[in-house]
């Protein structure tokens, strides 16, 4: 009987890219005292390191091959930090989940982000505050934010908020119901 190694590496390597999926990749960031100064005697809060519940694509520990393939489309990301670790994203498909975390936490990987999720309540804070920190993401073409207080509080009839992509690209979560809508049709639809 044949075996996977036996066939050759042009359908090998089609199977290796086969077992790339689309994942939401969930960053949590780990703050604490940060020293610094010439003799570290100041702390300030800052970023330790960045870590994910996520399990690593199971290929990347498969074979010598399937990493020497996949390391093209996987890479370690999110290094920053005073004890610096990684975790392996694609960035072409992860969903980035930041979840309540800053963004200003994301750091040099934000203009990397092409999928976006993270929750808030569209409150004065993050209105006045947060919402121009999305400038960050400059390459962004998906965001997901999760509606602690339920799409509805996310409209508003000027529709003043800044996204760096296209509305209909913006999906509002009802944590409620998990139902999806866009801002644009979120903003079409009669107001509550």
């Amino acid at each position: 009987m044949a075996q996977f190694s036996d066939l050759p590496f042009e359908l090998r390597s089609i199977i290796w890219m086969l077992t790339i999926e689309l994942r939401t990749v969930e960053i949590r960031f780990e703050i604490g005292r940060v020293l610094f100064g010439k003799r570290h005697r100041a702390a300030r809060l800052g970023i330790l390191y960045s870590s994910s519940p996520t399990p690593v694509p199971a290929a990347l520990h498969t074979c010598h091959e399937a990493r020497s393939l996949l390391a093209q489309h996987y890479e370690r990301a999110f290094t920053h930090g005073t004890e610096p670790r990684y975790v392996w994203v694609n960035f072409d498909m992860d969903i980035v989940s930041i979840r309540r975390s800053s963004f200003v936490w994301t750091g040099p990987e934000a203009p990397r982000i092409r999928r976006l999720k993270f929750a808030r309540e569209c409150d004065e804070y993050y209105f006045h505050e947060e919402n121009l920190e999305l400038a960050m993401f400059c390459n962004v073409q998906e965001i997901y934010v999760v509606c602690a207080d339920g799409p509805e509080a996310w409209y508003h009839p000027e529709d003043p908020l800044y996204w760096p992509c296209p509305r209909e690209n913006v999906w509002l979560i009802n944590t409620k119901t998990n139902e999806m809508v866009t801002v644009a049709e979120n903003h079409r639809r009669p107001q509550r």
